[in-house]
């Protein structure tokens, strides 16, 4: 697209050119009398067979050359046309009229500094081809020439800037034809990176230029570059030094020639070496904010890059378009995958009411999209806000049971449950760590747990290895309030099933609860062979007490009987009422002997008195005490212990038998 490539869509070089042919027939007509005619018309022949052959090579990419011939030929032209007003009659020579056709192509081809230089050629060669300047006819005709050329001068000034406008307007067509097509093409490119690089290789084309390459802003104010055309991978890696920062802190184009006239360490590496000498910076700007960089750099050419200016900021505003498109497609894979998440966390909620097992599932689902060495669920504990209930704690690949466990003064996770918001931590925490992370973690996340405007508890991840940023904030924070419903669930549903499994009068459990928890111990205890054993408790005084005293005195006996038992076993141990004034205490890793210990210690403090109105009344009971051995069933046990407290009982009361 240079300027020659105007001035034959409008065939200006082409008129010419055949012009000079009708010239040059014209000269030989005139010639055509005159002895020596042979002369001008063998050279007439010879212009025709140079001409032709010209013509003939300069179409196609070459068609340049043939505004280059026609402005060599202007000299010759005159020269030869005061050869023919000479050998045609000199002053009475009509062929003088040729003149106008250079003074026509003067003004076409040269300045008026060059028109003025020509015009007093053809006024020296026409005075010296008559070879009279006395005469008073030959300056009329010279005068003539002269109005002729300053008119044409005139027009031909007009003339070139016309085209000139012309020209500009049909480059300004064709490049924004061309960015068009850019435009058309990059939008098939999959990847910003390769988007950028069809851009800079376009934009390289339609400037004329060797090299180009876009850099981005960083989050910490730096420069990083994404794609680069035509430069060294050694010098991509370090490209603004000094002109990239000053034009993206300015947000203005900037543009510098001759960088050999630089200061080295002003110059982006690599430039010089490569003999680019020009480099134009233009600012990424989306809506207020300056994103990047887009530079451009080359030789010196007639054009300078920063004239351009139509095809810089249609670059400029594709790539900002390309990282503006890689930009919501990121966003929506994000978006993409937090709904994939969100929708399995949906499915964890409405399928899993255990907390355990709830708490292990939210776990996996946020490993498989976030990197997390550790991750706890600390739920709060009603009337004591010094302290937490570590309801699940996995850390550096193991798993921790439930813990209560002290806030801690000033630690994130009070931070989070005071101000019921997030905390994102990275690279400066100290020995304040996150509660549950046995060491200190390189980036943590914790989030607050809240239903309904209260908070319940907080969830955090944690990484040894890399920091989390605001995006894997945003992603735990939604997992978190999908998690705040799911754990309200559980624990509503745990209280409901503790109330199910309960005894109204003693709050020991019920039969079935003792049922449930008999057939686990017995599973694990056949699994593992560990040792288990089995107490069966029979009141010796309710039916008098009843009878005597009412049931009111009854229910308050059997009260007594489930404190005594509470308080001689360990909080592994299952003490439930089986039903009416009969108990049952389930002892896991415990032998047959050591069961008859905890059994007798039980009787004894049963065994005496309790004030009721004006009465006191005795109490006994009767215990049966039984082992579990491979391959009885849970049903075979509770029987082997019932058949020993009967024993008991036959055998006086108050005593502890084994089958």
């Amino acid at each position: 697209m240079r300027e020659n490539s105007i001035w034959r869509r409008y065939e200006v070089n082409d008129v010419i050119w055949a012009t000079r042919a009708l010239e040059w027939t014209l000269a030989a007509i005139f010639a055509i009398l005159v002895p020596f005619r042979w002369i001008i018309w063998m050279m007439a022949v010879l212009y025709w067979v140079i001409s032709l052959w010209v013509r003939k090579r300069q179409k196609g990419p070459n068609a340049h050359g043939l505004a280059r011939f026609n402005q060599v030929m202007i000299p010759v032209d005159i020269f030869l046309l005061s050869l023919v007003v000479s050998v045609t009659g000199g002053l009475q020579s009509q062929a003088f009229i040729l003149y106008s056709v250079e003074i026509v192509f003067l003004s076409i081809y040269s300045s008026i500094f060059w028109s003025l230089w020509g015009i007093l050629a053809i006024w020296i060669s026409y005075g010296l081809a008559c070879g009279n300047w006395t005469n008073p006819e030959l300056w009329w005709r010279e005068f003539m020439l002269a109005f002729l050329a300053m008119a044409a001068t005139l027009l031909g000034l007009s003339l070139r800037q016309t085209i000139k406008k012309l020209y500009q307007n049909s480059l300004h067509i064709e490049q924004l034809r061309a960015l068009k097509t850019l435009q058309e093409s990059v939008v098939k490119v999959s990847s910003l990176p390769a988007s950028v690089d069809t851009i800079l290789q376009t934009g390289i084309r339609l400037l004329d230029t060797e090299a180009g390459y876009v850099c981005l802003r960083t989050p910490a104010h730096k420069l990083q570059l994404i794609s680069q055309v035509g430069l060294g991978a050694e010098e991509g890696r370090d490209l603004w030094e000094s002109y990239e920062l000053q034009a993206l802190s300015r947000g203005v184009t900037m543009y510098y020639r001759n960088l050999e006239n630089h200061e080295p360490a002003q110059v982006s590496r690599g430039l010089l070496a490569r003999g680019q000498r020009e480099l134009v910076l233009v600012p990424l700007r989306d809506q207020e904010t300056i994103i990047g960089i887009l530079g451009f750099a080359g030789v010196q050419k007639k054009t300078p890059l920063m004239d351009h200016e139509v095809i810089l900021n249609g670059l400029a505003e594709m790539v900002i378009n390309q990282i503006r498109f890689d930009s919501a497609q990121a966003s929506s894979l994000k978006r993409g995958r937090l709904l994939a998440v969100l929708e399995r966390v949906g499915r964890i909620v409405t399928s899993n009411l255990e907390m355990n097992t709830l708490l292990r599932s939210l776990h996996q689902a946020v490993a498989e999209e976030l990197e997390t060495d550790s991750f706890f669920v600390a739920l709060t504990i009603p009337d004591d806000p010094e302290n937490i209930l570590m309801q699940y704690l996995f850390d550096d690949g193991k798993e921790y049971p439930p813990e209560i466990m002290d806030i801690g003064v000033g630690t994130p996770t009070e931070h989070v449950l005071l101000k019921q918001e997030p905390l994102l931590l990275k690279d400066s925490m100290d020995s304040s760590q996150p509660t549950g992370s046995l060491r200190i973690p390189k980036s943590a996340i914790i989030a607050p747990l809240a239903h309904e405007g209260q908070i319940i508890g907080a969830m955090s991840v944690q990484s040894y290895r890399i920091c989390y940023d605001e995006d894997h904030m945003e992603f735990v924070l939604s997992v978190a309030s999908q998690a705040a419903i799911a754990i309200q669930n559980a624990q509503l549903y745990q209280q409901t099933e503790s109330i199910a499994l309960t005894d109204y009068l003693t709050n020991l459990g019920n039969s079935r609860r003792f049922s449930i928890m008999l057939q686990k111990a017995v599973g694990h205890a056949s699994r593992t062979g560990s040792s288990l054993s089995l107490l069966v408790i029979d009141s010796d005084s309710l039916k008098q007490i009843n009878d005597h005293y009412g049931h009111i005195a009854g229910d308050t006996h059997l009260q007594i009987v489930a404190n005594v038992i509470r308080r001689n076993i360990r909080d592994k141990d299952i003490a439930c009422r089986y039903a009416g004034d009969e108990f049952a205490v389930i002892l896991p890793g415990t032998r047959l002997n050591e069961a008859v210990a905890v059994g007798d210690r039980i009787r004894r403090e049963m065994d005496g008195k309790f004030a009721w109105k004006d009465s006191m009344i005795g109490t006994t009971i009767s215990v049966g005490a039984a082992e579990f051995s491979v391959p009885m069933t849970s049903e075979e046990l509770f029987a082997a212990a019932d058949r020993a407290m009967y024993d008991a009982k036959k055998q006086g009361k108050n005593r502890v038998a084994v089958p």
